[in-house]
């Protein structure tokens, strides 16, 4: 049986949007829910209900408590969660993670962390509360989110002007083709190549070689997962990878799903989450 659930998406406040790039409000009552997570961006998110697990190479994370944090995943998770679930979430910039957690992007790769180890324990306490509220009936999905936001706001750090044009540069570049050219990004930073790739992989969570990598296997994969492509998506598919098969394995590494797979019902989250309005929301990150 095709499970049933339900995404919603709101606009952060404007004064956020370079911070958050969406929130989020998810839920289902079916019983047990599991499939797979790109995690192309960092998120913080609130379970209202459910627990389960995140499945990494080599490690699980469990989820129990009430507020979480990821920087982003190096290849496809699976996930497996009990229900009913329900989520209030937001999607961060790389800038929102850096501002918020004031922790390197790439010390949490691969991790689904209890967010009070990255932002202090009064996030459990707040997400218990909004949660309460929210199950209650006192709160909707937009208003939760909305709540979220705003207990976001005042804890936002500074990061170094030049390297908020670094995050945005960066951002730019990988948005500016499918397949970003190494070669037109490092002349646009000013520092080294080698400083360049650290600083990159610190508010990234990847050097730039496999950031390119990884969002070029995503966005292939949100093309192929639409019910028709039109002949030009075609030939910028043709022209990211060096032949099918290629385009297959790196589908299957990031996505977890060959290409074949991406447009049926037996995962229906992943084809969702690979048309995620925080995708689009990223190419449209500007300084303000």
């Amino acid at each position: 049986m095709q499970p049933r659930f339900s995404l919603e998406y709101f606009d952060p406040p404007e004064a956020l949007r370079r911070h958050i790039l969406v929130l989020f409000h998810f839920a289902t009552d079916d019983p047990l829910f599991s499939d797979l997570q790109p995690g192309g961006l960092g998120q913080l998110v609130l379970f209202a209900q459910g627990e389960g697990e995140m499945h990494f190479a080599g490690h699980t994370d469990p989820v129990r408590g009430k507020a979480y944090l990821m920087s982003g995943f190096s290849r496809a998770a699976r996930f497996e969660m009990r229900g009913p679930w329900r989520t209030i979430g937001a999607s961060l910039s790389p800038l929102g993670w850096a501002a918020l957690t004031g922790s390197p992007a790439r010390d949490h790769v691969d991790r689904f962390l209890p967010a009070s180890q990255l932002v202090g324990g009064d996030v459990e306490q707040f997400a218990g509360q909004l949660g309460a509220q929210y199950l209650a009936g006192q709160l909707g999905g937009e208003a939760a989110c909305n709540a979220l936001a705003d207990w976001i706001a005042p804890r936002l750090g500074q990061i170094p002007a030049v390297h908020e044009k670094l995050i945005e540069t960066t951002i730019h570049w990988l948005g500016g083709a499918i397949c970003p050219d190494l070669d037109l990004l490092f002349p646009q930073l000013p520092y080294s190549r080698r400083q360049s790739e650290r600083l990159v992989e610190r508010y990234f969570g990847l050097p730039p070689a496999a950031l390119a990598r990884k969002f070029r296997a995503i966005r292939a994969a949100a093309i192929l997962s639409r019910d028709v492509l039109s002949g030009a998506e075609e030939a910028v598919l043709a022209d990211a990878f060096h032949d099918q098969p290629h385009m297959v394995r790196e589908i299957k590494r990031f996505c977890g799903y060959t290409p074949s797979r991406l447009g049926g019902a037996g995962q229906p989250i992943m084809k969702t989450l690979l048309q995620l309005k925080n995708f689009e929301r990223l190419r449209e990150f500007r300084a303000l």
